[in-house]
């Protein structure tokens, strides 16, 4: 089940979340980045402290990684891709 079965849709929900994104990244103080954040990561299972920067990094990295044809192409060829999670690399 898709929360977005018709792909213009999911096109469009896309474009508007990306403005959003652009808007935010544009708005940040560079300083808010020294930070860390802490936060339950439902994917580690744990909760996890890590650098802002980092996270800010890890954003669009995966951004970039699932918008892009390469991991939809690698996994209809059967191939599992290595983990992008940057927050889950050790350090």
């Amino acid at each position: 089940m898709s929360l977005y079965p018709d792909w213009e849709a999911l096109r469009r929900e896309r474009s508007a979340f990306d403005t959003v994104i652009v808007g935010w990244a544009d708005g940040l103080d560079p300083s808010w980045l020294d930070g860390e954040l802490t936060w339950y990561s439902g994917a580690a299972k744990r909760e996890v402290t890590k650098p802002k920067w980092l996270l800010v990094t890890h954003l669009f990295n995966h951004q970039t990684h699932h918008r892009g044809q390469v991991h939809s192409m690698l996994t209809q060829a059967n191939a599992k891709p290595q983990d992008t999670d940057l927050f889950l690399l050790p350090a």
